[in-house]
Parts: structure tokens; sequence; C-alpha cells
């Protein structure tokens, strides 16, 4: 389907009549009719006319031409006409469209009368194909075959609003409107419509009512769970989020306040307290160091006379015990000697026994001790005492003085530092601080109070979740087996359950073809080579882009025995688990865990990009790649109407979108541009397939004028 001419009568800043003949200026040449404008030129209106033409009420939404419609037509309606008592407004578009063989021309004409009363007679819709004009029955069926090629859904895609695609696909419903899109691009929307009828047969046999209603309610059930699941899991990330965006304001405020020398009461206070401290220790170790220089320094110096005077006293204590142990053996042996010759029949010998007695005083007396002289002459307890204070005094360690000493020089040393420190800080502003600190800290702990009843949220709903699965499960079993030699009622239940699996294997298929497509086209448009490494969408097809990071991997299994195993999947996602598993050969997280507890590596793995994150640069990218990705899904070739190509997009990228996204789309594509979009460099690499070009002009804001074949600068 191809747009040839498009006339606007008294529409918006269009007054009287405005032609846009795309084909009487390159009739075979080019895919791009670029319509240029400057702001308030009438772009957006020319946009809003050809949706209106095509769709008239269901361009809005509505679902009859109901009053609400009639005040948003009026809207349209030229002031300088309305003035002048005109009563005709009309948008005409000029269609080509293939039958199989050749290209039938159709004229679609939207007309409006200002006067009318009637709803009937406010608008006005006249079809013509090759010149003969349609009769009733067969314009509802060219409006149900365009709907078809083009249905409500969809409008927002073929439609391109530069400024408002991005709340298309990332808005609140936007995974809502991936999978519309996705279904209808497909033709799986067919689908729908079938398992609908189907669970109406089911439903509508109330008599039979059995394990196909339990099928049906827990598929329900589960579906309901997953929705509510991904959301919990979003909020989750969102709370996860504030709460480190609080972390990285205190981080922010405190170093602020450091930085200008703040410093609070109390650690002002800690820091006298250390310094009266430092003080009671240097009074302690001077107080030391007094007392070994009155006690201990003077009997280091005589070092030598405590030597010699405990050699005397041990000396002296060896000769009283040599001299009675003498005096024993005298008083003793004799005595000894005589029993002993008794016992054995011997003849006393006193000789014998003095020669003994000789022998044994010769043992155990020594020259050293015979000849000590006896000067001190100490009692006992006198001489334990006296060897004790010796011993004391040679066993001093001169390296105590010296760490002592060391320790005084430490201790002034930090009291300088505790000096120099309070005399660069203040308290001025602390007040200040510490509200905005509490600020923050409140914040933090309610959103980490949030986060935690999403968690046990999250974990009920996982239990329930798992519970549903199961007696899902169960259900489909039993409805397997109660579906053989059903009537009607059980063949619409296996149906159900068959187009629940083809649907999946389909899906798959085809979802992997939208993500290679996306990974093929933001590779095109990004000027960072490594913007996104890769895109998954899951089953409620939300739409997940990952970045490739490196990880400590001990770092990673702490995480994992913090959270768990389970607890870190559901935290960072099964794609990054699935990824760090595959770069380190691991066939789960408990193996993971165990090989890298003590083990340092680095390791390669997916992380997943916040896309609330992106730089409003990066989000039309990604919107771009992955809008691209889903229409190539189309069988239809069907005109693309792109208003405010480049919002949001900065110089960097403009060059690669023009070259690689309205240059590759298939089939028309109209591109509303202003006098800072489609210009320059980039306007000189789409020139070779332009095949139409219009500038408007709007110089009072009440008419614009449009010149055919004429472009910025020409």
């Amino acid at each position: 389907m191809k747009i040839e001419k498009i006339v606007l009568y008294n529409f918006g800043s269009y007054l009287g009549e405005n032609i846009f003949d795309i084909a009487a200026q390159k009739p075979e040449e080019g895919s791009i009719v670029l319509i240029g404008g400057k702001n308030g030129a009438g772009k957006t209106t020319l946009f809003s006319g050809i949706k209106l033409c095509l769709y008239g009420y269901r361009a809005y939404g509505f679902q009859i031409a109901n009053s609400q419609y009639k005040k948003e037509v009026k809207k349209f309606f030229n002031d300088v006409a309305r003035y002048n008592m005109e009563t005709s407004y009309f948008v005409e578009a000029t269609l080509t469209m293939s039958n199989g063989q050749e290209d039938d021309i159709y004229i679609l004409r939207r007309e409006w009368n200002v006067l009318s009363v009637k709803p009937g007679e406010f608008e006005m819709f006249r079809l013509y194909k090759n010149s003969v004009e349609l009769n009733e029955e067969e314009v509802a069926d060219f409006e149900n075959y365009l709907l078809n090629i083009i249905p409500p859904e969809l409008f927002d895609m073929f439609f391109f609003d530069g400024e408002q695609i991005a709340d298309y696909f990332l808005g609140d419903d936007g995974s809502e409107k991936v999978k519309n899109a996705f279904m209808i691009l497909c033709g799986y929307d067919t689908f729908d419509i079938l398992e609908k009828n189907f669970k109406r047969i089911t439903y509508g046999k109330k008599k039979q009512a059995d394990s196909s209603s339990d099928y049906l309610y827990y598929k329900d059930l589960k579906e309901s769970l997953d929705r509510k699941l991904a959301e919990l899991h979003i909020l989750d990330k969102e709370k996860k989020e504030e709460i480190e965006s609080c972390k990285v304001e205190l981080s922010k405020i405190e170093k602020s306040y450091r930085l200008s020398g703040g410093i609070l009461q109390e650690e002002l206070t800690k820091k006298l307290l250390l310094i009266k401290e430092e003080e009671r220790l240097r009074e302690e170790k001077n107080t030391l160091l007094k007392r070994l220089a009155n006690e201990v320094i003077p009997f280091i110096i005589v070092r030598d006379l405590l030597l010699k005077l405990e050699r005397q006293i041990e000396n002296e204590m060896d000769k009283q015990r040599m001299e009675i142990l003498q005096d024993s053996l005298v008083r003793l042996l004799p005595g000894v000697m005589e029993r002993v010759y008794k016992r054995l029949e011997w003849k006393d010998d006193k000789e014998l026994t003095q020669i003994i007695m000789d022998e044994m005083e010769g043992e155990i007396k020594t020259e050293e001790v015979s000849k000590t002289e006896n000067i001190l002459r100490l009692s006992s307890d006198d001489n334990r005492y006296l060897r004790t204070v010796i011993a004391k005094y040679l066993g001093f360690n001169k390296a105590d003085v010296e760490q002592t000493e060391r320790d005084l020089k430490d201790s002034l040393r930090r009291t300088q530092q505790l000096r120099d420190e309070i005399d660069k800080c203040h308290v001025e502003g602390a007040e200040d601080y510490l509200r905005e600190r509490q600020k923050l800290e409140e914040r933090s702990n309610d959103a980490l109070r949030k986060r935690e009843e999403v968690l046990e949220d999250i974990q009920e709903k996982q239990k329930t979740y798992q519970e549903v699965e199961d007696s899902l499960k169960k259900a489909e079993r039993k409805l397997d087996e109660e579906l053989k030699n059903r009537s009607i009622n059980s063949l619409s239940q296996k149906s159900i359950a068959f187009l629940t699996t083809l649907q999946q294997r389909l899906y798959s298929s085809e979802i992997r073809k939208v993500e290679n497509l996306f990974m093929l086209k933001v590779g095109q448009l990004a000027r960072k080579s490594n913007f996104v490494d890769k895109i998954y969408i899951d089953t409620m097809f939300n739409v997940h882009i990952y970045k490739r990071q490196k990880y400590h991997c001990q770092l990673i299994a702490r995480k994992i025995g913090d959270l768990g195993v389970d607890g870190y999947i559901a935290e960072y996602g099964d794609i990054h688990c699935r990824s760090i598993l595959t770069a380190t050969n691991c066939t789960d997280l408990e193996g993971f865990v165990e090989k890298y507890t003590e083990k340092k590596a680095i390791v390669e793995g997916l992380q997943e990009i916040e896309k609330s994150r992106l730089s409003k640069g990066e989000k039309q990218v990604f919107i771009m790649a992955l809008y691209w990705a889903l229409v190539q899904l189309s069988n239809h070739e069907v005109p693309f109407i792109i208003d405010t190509p480049f919002a949001r997009i900065d110089t960097e990228h403009r060059a690669n979108i023009t070259k690689n996204f309205f240059m590759d789309l298939r089939g028309q594509v109209f591109v509303f541009s202003t006098n800072e979009e489609i210009i320059g460099e980039n306007y000189a690499v789409m020139k070779p397939v332009i095949k139409a070009k219009f500038i408007l002009e709007n110089m009072d804001n009440s008419c614009t004028t449009v010149r055919s074949n004429m472009y910025f600068g020409e």
C-alpha cells in the first residue's frame, strides 16, 4: 500500500485546498517522502489529517462517531474558514494497493459539515476504487481490510511520533503494547480469538464444568500471579535503586561537609577526650622513667659490684652448707660405721672409719668455698630477699626504657595530629547537615521497609505460585485423561491446551527473531559499540537488556552465601546467573560457590541494564531498534508516517539513524522534519532515496503554504 496524494481542505492551518502530490515528483523512484517545516508550520496537523482520513473515529480509540469524536474533529477546522462561514472541511488520500496482478487506485475522502445538527450528517466518508464509488457494504469491507493491515492497536507504531514513541514502549503498559504489536504483526492475535471462543464454549457447558474448569482457573490464576510477581520485582528494583540513591546522596553531603571542614560536636568532643587520654599516657610514662632513674639506674651503674655481691652470697651459702655437712659427718659417721661393723660381724676398725671420713670430706670440700671469707653472714630470709633484689636489677632491660621513650614521642605526634585536625575543623552548618542527613536516612529506611514488605510479598506469592503451578499440572494431566472421547466441549478444552503449547513454541521462535534483529539494528544505530550486549523478551513480553561486566568470583560466591541461591537468582536474574555459570564452566550456583569461595578469579557476565537509567538518546536508540525489529515481522508493506524523527536524539546518533533506520524500513516512509533535523549531511545521505519533498511555511500562524519539490536550503 502506498499513499500517492494527500489533499487538505480548510483543515487545521491549511486554508482552502492544499495538495501533496507525491506521485507527480518521481513516479518510479525512492521510498521516502520528506516534509519539512519549522515548528508550528503544520507538520503535526498533516500527520493527524492522514491518520484521521484513513481511520476516522477509530484513530482516537472511539467505538462509534460520538459527540466526543465530533469535538476532537472540530479542533482541526480552520479558524479563517469558519470566520468566512465555510461549511466544507475535508481530508482526501489517494492510495495504490496491489490486488495480486496489478495496482488498484483508491481515493478516500472524509468530509465534515460544521453546520450539521444530526450526528450522521456531520461526517461523510466516500471511497472510490479506480474512479468508481463503492457502496456501503464495499466500504465496510475495505475498512475491515485496512484495519486488518494496521489495527488500532498498532496506530502508534505506523504513525510514529518521535516525541511520544518512548511512552509507547516504556510506559506502564509497555510490555502489553509490545505483546499486542508482536501478536498482530505475526498474525498470532487469531490465537487469542480462538482461545476466547473455546473458553466461551467450555464455560457455556455448565453441566460439564469439571477438571477443565480447574485447569482454566489455575491457568488464569498462574498468569495473574505472573503479572503480580513481575510488578513486585519491578517495585523491588525501584526501592533498591531508591536505597542506593539515598546512600549516594548521604555520601555526597557528608563528603561536601567534610571537605568544607565540617565536624560534628560529638566528633570534636571525642578528639578532645583522645588528647586528654594521650596526656594521661605521657604522664604515666614520665612517672615510670623518673622512678627508673631514681631506683634502678644507680644499681645498673654498679652492675659489676652486684654480680660480685651475688657470687659472695652464693659462696657463703655453699660454705655454710659444707660446714654443716662436715659437722654432721664428724658426729654421725663413727656411730654409723660401728653399727655396720657389728652387723657384718667385723672387727671395729677406726682407721677405716677415718679414711672414709677423710674421703667424704674431700668430696664436699672445694678450694674456692673453703677460702671464702664470711663477710655478710646473712640470715636465710635476708639471703632470699637480697638475691631477689639483685636478680631484679640485673634482669632490667634497657630496651624497656627505649620503648617508653618511643611511646612518649608517638603520643606527642598523635596529640599534635589531633590538635591540627581540630584547628582545621568547625561545627558551623552541622545542624543543616544533620537535618539533611536525617531526611535521607528516613527516606532510605522507609524504602528499605517497603522493600522488605515487597520481598515478603514476593516470597509468599512465589510459594502460592508453586502451589498453583503444581495444581495446574495436576489439572492438566486430569484434563488430558478426560478429554479423550469427549464431545465438542472436550475438543474445545483440548484446543485451549494445544493452543497454549503451540503459541509458546511459535512465540519462542519469533521472539528470538526479534531479539536477533534488535541486536543487529542497535549495533547500527548506537554510537557505542558495547551499548547493549544482549536482549531478552520474557514470557510476559517484558524487554530486558544486558551489558557485559567483569565480576570478582569471590564476591559473587559471598553474595550467594548471604542471599541463598534462590535469593541471588531473584535479585540478579536468570540470564545473569546462566552467563556466570557458562563463563566458569559450572553446572549450578552451589558448584560455583564451592569452587570460588576461596579462589580469586575475574569473569565476564551479563548485568541487566535498568532502562530508566538510560539517557534520552540511548532510550530513543533502544526504542527505534526494538521498533524496527518488531515491524520486520509484518507481512504487509504499509506506509510509515514519522513525525519529529530526531526527538531526544543527539547529533552523534542522527547520522546512524538516518542511514540505518529511515532508509532501512520496508515500504513508503513519510518523514516530518524541522529545520534542525533532516538537514546537512543527514539530508545528503537520504537524498538518493527521496521520492518526494515538500516545504511547509506558516508566516502568520494562521495559514500554511505548501511548496512542492523543495526543501530547506533549496
